[in-house]
């Protein structure tokens, strides 16, 4: 259940207790006044008590019916307690439910009430002590109930504020996503374009050797066929990103086999690398080697801003059907942005992307020792 029925259950439930006692001890005992009986002073009852099931609707007419038959109960010589413990309820929906004016409202008929008894007892010779609990037991549920609906109203403000930054995180999460895509795509733009080119120029050799050397044009051949299914890779992965690209933002993309460039830059920065490199580098898909190169230099670069000084591990292993990329540092972790720790930085969507886009995955976060870590697998079984 939830808390708002977890209310409306505790107050049918409160209702119907003050009734059913009330009715219970008006029907065993002897009468409280001779006017109407019993059956009066049941009716009473009720009265008292029914309207507050309506007190979250109609807080003030609630109240105001239930300190009319509570007067009138009075005035009778009623001394039923239930009517009292009604009135407390009545003050509580008052302050929780009402607005301001009918807070007022109900105060001021509260107020009037209450002095109208309180004068005659003081009068009659009543000690103030008897006389005053019940103002300040009448003032603080009412401001308990006016605390808890500021409560109610703060905590709504947040949710609302909750909702709409999860909105704009979405919104920026996807702005970032697509923003790479079309990175990618323009890369990609690139290499197929080279793979064509050389397609083009294979088959216009081979067609001129055709004739006079076979070994010569089964060579073109060859290279035709592999560079053809890498180009088919490459569309088919193309394809799937459906964005515009500027033909004037076309330029050589780095791989793997400038990593030792790139690792001489970060250590000029003053980042301490030490590279591994294990199972013996073989050629990847131009595609597959520009994602590599790009992961790796992410990971660098999200060391320098987050990480400080420190020693960085990457490792590069190439197995028999995946490549590895390993970038581990030893930074204190607390450095990290809780964003990019949790998944939502750029650079690491960035990342991510380019590894689904070949069916592989990256994943990061602090390392086993301290620091942190990203460890990102690319399939090249597939794709060779």
């Amino acid at each position: 259940m939830t808390w708002p029925q977890v209310a409306r259950t505790a107050l049918v439930l409160t209702v119907v207790g003050l009734l059913v006692s009330a009715q219970v001890q008006i029907w065993t005992a002897p009468p409280a006044y001779d006017v109407g009986g019993r059956a009066l002073n049941a009716a009473l009852a009720a009265a008292c008590t029914l309207p507050l099931l309506l007190a979250r609707r109609f807080p003030l007419a609630v109240l105001l019916a239930v300190l009319g038959a509570a007067a009138v109960d009075h005035l009778l010589g009623g001394n039923l307690g239930q009517p009292w413990f009604a009135i407390l309820l009545g003050v509580f929906a008052l302050g929780a439910y009402s607005s301001a004016w009918g807070s007022a409202v109900g105060l001021s008929v509260l107020a009037g009430l209450v002095l109208s008894v309180d004068i005659p007892r003081l009068q009659g010779g009543d000690p103030v002590d008897e006389v005053l609990p019940a103002w300040f037991i009448l003032g603080g549920t009412w401001g308990l109930g006016r605390w808890l609906q500021r409560r109610r109203t703060e905590m709504t403000v947040l949710a609302t504020r909750a909702e709409a930054l999860e909105r704009d995180r979405e919104e920026a999460t996807r702005a970032a996503v697509n923003h790479e895509r079309a990175r990618i795509a323009r890369e990609l733009h690139d290499l197929v374009a080279h793979s064509l080119a050389v397609i083009v120029l294979q088959a216009q050799a081979a067609d001129r050797v055709l004739s006079t050397d076979v070994e010569a044009a089964r060579s073109a051949l060859a290279a035709i066929d592999s560079t053809g299914r890498e180009g088919l890779g490459e569309l088919r992965r193309m394809l799937d990103i459906l964005v515009d690209f500027d033909p004037d933002d076309l330029e050589p993309r780095p791989s793997l086999d400038h990593l030792d460039l790139l690792v001489n830059r970060v250590r000029s920065a003053g980042l301490p690398i030490s590279v591994s490199v294990s199972g013996g580098p073989r050629p990847l898909p131009v595609g597959l080697d520009l994602s590599a190169y790009r992961i790796v230099q992410e990971a660098l670069t999200n060391t320098l801003k987050h990480g400080g000084r420190t020693n960085v591990e990457v490792d590069v292993a190439y197995l028999p059907d995946v490549l590895e990329l390993t970038i581990a540092d030893q930074g204190s972790g607390a450095a990290t942005p809780a964003a990019a720790t949790a998944g939502a930085g750029h650079g690491l969507i960035g990342m991510r992307e380019r590894a689904h886009l070949f069916g592989g995955t990256v994943e990061a976060g602090p390392g086993p020792s301290g620091g942190f870590r990203v460890h990102a697998v690319l399939p090249t079984a597939a794709l060779t």
